[in-house]
């Protein structure tokens, strides 16, 4: 029983990552959102900032980015 909710939850899954991701990433040629994440980077990149910040803020301009992709 056990083995059957684990397909089923596994079935789900990638029929979600199959479905619904490649729609949501053909959205994803938003200029104002690849303008923003270009110049969020580029900020980010030119702080003389430790390598663990930059890489946190790199991760908050990506995160930024999908978040502005997936809204528009």
């Amino acid at each position: 029983m056990k083995k059957n909710i684990v397909l089923a939850a596994a079935m789900a899954l990638l029929f979600t990552a199959v479905v619904l991701i490649p729609a949501s990433l053909l959205a994803g040629a938003v200029p104002e959102c690849e303008q923003e994440r270009q110049k969020c980077r580029t900020d980010v990149l030119g702080n003389e900032e430790g390598w663990l910040r930059t890489m946190l803020m790199l991760s908050i301009c990506d995160i930024a980015w999908g978040k502005c992709v997936l809204r528009i």
